[in-house]
């Protein structure tokens, strides 16, 4: 045994002195780069060969809740604690509330002929606290029209007169913009539901001897709420104008009011008012009766409040010449010289002043209005509940409300027409 391992020994000697080296095989092997490996990764590795588990990923954005969304035919009023600021600004609170959106359409009937056709976009928002009901109201309106029937002096016939109530021509306007809602009261009729405003509007028969496109409501003991905004004559007291529309006790032989108002009126009212800026004098020197203005100014207006009447500056008219000449305590207008001319004269005078705002039923309904250069902006809010039962909707949140919405442009009575809406809760 000593023999053969000394025989090796001496072997691997000699070789190593040959110059030859003898490599032993190992298990060694190059590290490979190790890291986040997968390229959705935050800190993906592109150099990395073997996944170490140190990838890092984003944390999933959540989906957003959905939005209050839009409908064309359902009012949404969302229930809130907090109310929103009633000043005819779009406060943040409106902007969880869902739209209703629209377009009104003036229809092909009666004296609506001269604009039938034309539209208007509109949008309208609700929300409601325990108390009370609120709407956001928005339409196109290509103007504020406050230019309501003024007073202007005719150089021909010498007599004080006002722009047309009812236009003649697509230019001949000279009123309010206003707009309008129509709600069923506990008595409102079978067809409401199916039809809501033309169940009321326009359809006393041809030939009944009264104007056609008057409001009416043609079944005996029922009567519709109607909430009608008016720029000139309302909204200066922040208030909507309630009315109700009742019964004609019969539509082929209609009483002297009835073919008047058609059926319409407002709810009862222990004061306020609003007044035709009117009275009739005698021409000074003679026995002529005449209408003119009954207040006057010396700086352009478009109605008259009470703190005009009680600080002078809207003048009580005392007398009339034969000339126009109109007389007030402290001087005269004469209109010869300028500004009253028909249609453009910018001294004309308004058709309207007001007594304040109405206290009662007819004051039930509050308004804040702005306009924005190419529409109206209208916050409205009224309580859920009223005491006048028989002509207010009374709100009660656990039913639904069909509704129709209109708009007159700077027009007295062709209006767009939106029916068969509906109010949930």
């Amino acid at each position: 045994m000593k023999t053969k391992k000394l025989k090796s020994i001496t072997m691997m000697l000699g070789i190593s002195a040959l110059g030859i080296i003898l490599i032993t095989p190992t298990s060694c092997s190059k590290d490979k780069i190790r890291g986040c490996t997968d390229p959705t990764s935050l800190n993906y590795n592109s150099a990395a060969e073997e996944n170490d588990g140190s990838c890092i990923y984003p944390t999933p954005t959540p989906t957003p809740p959905p939005g209050p969304g839009t409908s064309s035919t359902e009012l949404l009023s969302k229930s809130v604690t907090v109310p929103p600021t009633m000043d005819g600004v779009i406060d943040a609170s409106w902007a969880n509330c869902q739209k209703l959106v629209g377009t009104a359409v003036i229809p092909n009937i009666s004296d609506f002929i001269l604009f039938s056709g034309t539209s208007f976009n509109f949008s309208i928002r609700s929300m409601r606290d325990a108390t009370n009901i609120y709407f956001l109201v928005e339409y196109d309106d290509p103007t504020d029209s406050k230019d309501r029937e003024s007073w202007y002096f005719d150089t021909a016939t010498n007599l004080w007169k006002q722009q047309n109530k009812i236009a003649t021509s697509v230019t001949d306007k000279f009123y309010e913009d206003k707009f309008a809602f129509l709600w069923p009261t506990a008595t409102a009729n079978a067809s409401w539901n199916s039809a809501t405003c033309y169940s009321t509007c326009h359809a006393v028969p041809s030939g009944v001897g009264y104007n056609t496109s008057t409001k009416h409501y043609a079944e005996a003991g029922e009567s519709v709420d109607m909430w009608h905004w008016k720029r000139v004559r309302t909204q200066p007291n922040n208030q909507l104008d309630d009315q109700r529309i009742i019964a004609i006790v019969d539509v082929n032989n209609p009483s002297a009011t009835e073919m008047k108002n058609g059926g319409r009126g407002g709810d009862a009212k222990t004061a306020g008012a609003y007044n035709n800026n009117k009275q009739t004098l005698t021409i000074t020197g003679t026995s002529t009766s005449v209408t003119v203005p009954k207040y006057i100014s010396l700086t352009p207006n478009y109605i008259y409040t009470p703190a005009d009447i009680s600080n002078g500056t809207a003048k009580l008219v005392t007398a009339v010449d034969a000339n126009g000449v109109l007389t007030y305590a402290g001087g005269t207008i004469d209109p010869a010289t300028g500004g009253y001319e028909m249609n453009t004269g910018s001294k004309r005078f308004p058709s309207i002043y007001t007594d304040g705002p109405f206290v009662g039923s007819r004051g039930d309904i509050s308004t804040y209005a702005n306009y924005n250069g190419t529409g109206w902006v209208v916050e409205v809010s009224r309580t859920l509940t009223t005491s006048d039962i028989t002509n207010d909707v009374q709100f009660n949140v656990t039913q639904e409300y069909m509704f129709g919405f209109a708009i007159f442009e700077n027009l007295a009575i062709a209006h767009a027409i939106k029916p068969n809406l509906k109010l949930k809760f």
